[in-house]
């Protein structure tokens, strides 16, 4: 189901509360973003908010931020909706299209707020998308869980109505560079290139503190301007350096080329790490035997142990359920979303209310299970009850090699190339 929200008209001199708990008389068209559904007859409906990445830079995740979202919307409205009190409640979703653009995506949460009424809010795709959008979240106090923010910086402004579904960034470069130092023979030289973004840049930060501390030798790292599509002369560098690992931070796009760059330039490191592309819809098939070898943490992978505890799904059967739905095998964007609906659904449920306060309150005492994984948040709006994964590109596929108790594989390692 893809997201709507209802259109209305007052009722007897009374406007109603737009956006969230309305309730609205006889059949009303359903908006959707891009068009229209057939008409439905009106009821009691939870409308949140969200400005995604459907066009830009950042669109290839964006898409997938929003399959989660609408999965979630059509699994709970087949059940029922969501009961606050002693009423049910169906849930909708009105979107936005923030071109991958901070500026656009403040602009367009400040009228889902002032314009379309909506009082509970569902976080972009990206760090630097969400810390300017959690801006406005904050100063309207209108609660707002980003699925897919990572970064530090984020989560450092002291900020009460900000919450993350996903594990901290320091998790994702981290467990690459553990396995790097207990590789045989161990790597002893990390390359580090990354895009002057918000994540990617935190990311390269932080891997440069965690291979400090694990004895290795940052040979190289250097920032590319965001658009950057030739990366040759960067790569032609960091190979005069001989690095034992290269980790690259940026988006989908970006690591497609860098990857195919790094195998056409001839540089052999014997791990290879990127921040987002095996697990992602198209990764493999475009870079062919390029792909094989290459690392990616991942926030979920479906053999994980969990189970739901709203929809008793396995992250298995979570797995086959969006596959069926959306043609394509899952990476962790999907899960994301549905677990960050899943935590509204619990705190509303818990206030028994629509207020935002309430809301925001109960979900700040979250302690829930999905078939994402555990969430529960610290003071400062992050998920600290779920680590992460690391998938390798093995004939052709990207299975989990990392932790070991969850690993599909053994790692390869040197790469083959």
């Amino acid at each position: 189901m893809s997201g709507f929200t209802l259109n209305h008209r007052a009722v007897g001199g009374l406007a109603p509360l737009r956006g969230w708990g309305t309730r609205a008389l006889g059949a009303l068209a359903l908006v959707v973003a891009g068009g229209l559904v057939q008409p439905a007859l009106a009821e009691d409906v939870i409308t949140f908010g969200a400005a995604l990445s459907q066009t830009g830079g950042m669109a290839t995740e964006g898409r997938l931020v929003r399959e989660g979202y609408d999965f979630y919307v059509k699994q709970i409205n087949a059940k029922g909706g969501i009961k606050v009190g002693d009423k049910t409640y169906k849930v909708a979703i009105k979107y936005y299209d923030d071109a991958s653009t901070p500026a656009t995506s403040a602009k367009l949460y400040e009228k889902l707020i002032n314009e379309d009424g909506i009082k509970l809010l569902l976080g972009p795709y990206s760090s630097g998308v969400t810390f300017a959008a959690s801006a406005v979240a904050e100063k309207y106090q209108l609660p707002m869980i980003a699925a897919h923010a990572a970064s530090p910086a984020v989560f450092e402004r002291g900020f009460k109505y900000i919450f993350a579904t996903l594990t901290p960034l320091a998790q994702y470069t981290g467990n690459t560079i553990k396995m790097a130092a207990a590789a045989n023979p161990r790597a002893q030289r990390v390359a580090l290139i990354s895009e002057n973004a918000l994540f990617p840049k935190s990311s390269a930060e932080a891997a440069a503190q965690q291979a400090k501390e694990a004895g290795l030798e940052v040979v190289y790292n250097e920032i590319y301007p965001t658009g950057t599509k030739d990366f040759s002369a960067m790569l032609a560098a960091m190979k005069t350096k001989n690095p034992d690992l290269v980790l690259a931070a940026g988006y989908t796009g970006d690591m497609t080329v860098i990857a195919r760059q790094i195998a056409e330039l001839g540089i052999k490191p014997k791990m290879f790490g990127v921040s987002l592309g095996p697990t992602l819809p198209g990764f493999i098939d475009a870079l062919g035997p390029k792909a094989e070898g290459i690392l990616e943490p991942i926030q979920w992978a479906s053999n994980a142990p969990w189970k739901d505890e709203i929809f008793g799904w396995t992250a298995s059967q979570l797995s086959e359920m969006l596959q069926k739905e959306y043609g394509h095998v899952p990476d962790y964007h999907p899960p994301q979303s549905v677990a960050a609906l899943e935590v509204y659904q619990r705190a509303i449920e818990k206030a028994g209310s629509l207020d935002p306060k309430k809301v925001r309150d109960a979900i700040a005492a979250t302690d829930i299970m999905t078939a994402y994984g555990p969430v529960r948040f610290n003071e400062k709006g992050q998920n600290i009850a779920k680590g992460m994964s690391v998938v390798q590109v093995q004939n052709g596929k990207a299975v989990v090699v990392y932790p070991a108790e969850g690993a599909q594989a053994k790692l390869i390692y040197p790469m083959q190339h």
